[in-house]
């Protein structure tokens, strides 16, 4: 098993892939054994939010959004209905 050390500031988002993790960052993606709960109860509330059941996004690396869409660089990501506002108060703060 290899250890890997992410900087939470160089992290774009968080997908959820199956039994795995998709941790996307500024220079690479990497799948990690885990569960979307586990990196929620891990990273800063004042960072990170869960947009949708499949993600979690770096509000930092958020460049604009409506009412269906996060953007991040070229990448939509899809926003849920109930957790909009969510990403709206936490932008609001930041």
């Amino acid at each position: 098993m290899k250890k890997l050390k992410i900087f939470t500031s160089k992290i774009k988002w968080i997908e959820a892939f199956g039994d795995y993790v998709r941790v996307v960052t500024e220079e690479d993606s990497n799948l990690v054994l885990s569960t979307m709960k586990s990196f929620e109860n891990d990273l800063s509330k004042e960072k990170f939010v869960r947009v949708h059941k499949s993600y979690i996004i770096n509000i930092d690396k958020v460049e604009r959004f409506n009412s269906k869409y996060a953007e991040i660089g070229m990448t939509k990501i899809p926003l849920s209905r109930h957790k909009k506002e969510d990403l709206v108060r936490a932008l609001s703060f930041s």
